[in-house]
């Protein structure tokens, strides 16, 4: 891409970007037991976000993803607009016969919103919220973890197999996906794979003109992993890595800080230092340690007992 070239379109998105409209990152906090443990749990959550979502109007759900115990959610509109949808999808996910286990845990969910004050902001938070799948579960990536709406961003398989097979949705079955009679005047209602579509409800397409193109958007969700770290300290979330997020930053320190291609050239004093900013600035494991550095499990034990 031509360097001019690059600028008009930064500065295309920077202008959606403003004609947006005020932008929320919406968490609700880590340590809470799961809520969500099997397909069908998961599926309930899916219809109920699409309930809100069509419910509430005002708000403009550009993507989300569903954990087996938090949410996240990217959201345009007033504060209070954007804070009474994610508290409505609490009240109905505690309400929803499927999940009657865990509606204590539910309702101890609180969401919290953070403003979202730039163009590179908003394409970090959408890809930390899009990582979060394949963070916790090896073998999914942001282009197939099903609960939620990254899987459809720059895919044109996973949308043009919803334009094929999406089926639009009759009166009882919104009523029966939704435990709710408010969708009966909403008529794109579209089923695929037992749930109501994210395409019917999220301004996908607004969200990827947020980038400059998909390969803009797939450096930021598999390579920029320090700005995810930023937006986990902005929200006070722990981000795990992986071995390949880890070995990254390792290869990039032993270079940058340390003069050395490789781990294996090291010192001992500066494999240690090494250990040390992996553990407390990346939230690196004992075992995850041991392997990328190939520090004795012992060693490691000593220096975080």
């Amino acid at each position: 891409m031509e360097k001019n070239n690059y600028l008009v379109l930064e500065d295309i998105c920077r202008l959606r970007f403003n004609e947006a409209g005020i932008c929320f990152h919406v968490c609700t906090q880590e340590n809470i037991p799961l809520l969500f443990r099997n397909g069908p749990e998961f599926k309930a959550a899916m219809n109920v976000v699409a309930l809100a979502c069509l419910f509430l109007p005002k708000v403009k759900l550009f993507t989300f993803c569903i954990m087996d115990n938090h949410l996240h959610f990217l959201a345009a509109g007033e504060h209070e607009t954007v804070l009474l949808f994610a508290r409505t999808i609490i009240r109905r996910l505690a309400m929803h016969p499927l999940l009657k286990d865990s509606r204590g845990d539910i309702l101890r969910m609180k969401p919290k919103l953070h403003k979202i004050e730039s163009l590179a902001n908003i394409r970090n938070v959408i890809a930390y919220i899009h990582r979060n799948g394949p963070l916790v579960n090896s073998n999914e990536t942001v282009f197939s973890y099903e609960w939620g709406a990254g899987r459809f961003f720059f895919n044109r398989e996973v949308k043009a197999r919803f334009r094929e097979s999406g089926r639009l949705a009759k009166q009882a079955e919104k009523r029966a996906l939704t435990k709710s009679h408010y969708l009966d005047r909403h008529e794109n209602v579209y089923v695929l794979d037992g749930y109501i579509s994210p395409m019917c409800y999220c301004s996908i397409q607004e969200a990827e003109h947020f980038f400059t193109d998909a390969r803009q958007y797939f450096y930021k969700v598999s390579k920029n992993i320090e700005s995810q770290k930023d937006v986990a300290t902005l929200i006070g979330e722990q981000i795990y890595y992986s071995d390949y997020d880890l070995n990254d930053i390792v290869l990039s320190a032993c270079k940058r800080k340390y003069g050395v291609r490789i781990p294996a050239e090291l010192n001992s004093e500066s494999k240690i230092d090494l250990a040390k900013m992996l553990h407390y600035d990346y939230n690196a494991s004992k075992k995850q340690i041991t392997r990328l550095l190939k520090i004795q499990p012992e060693a490691v034990s000593m220096l975080f007992p």
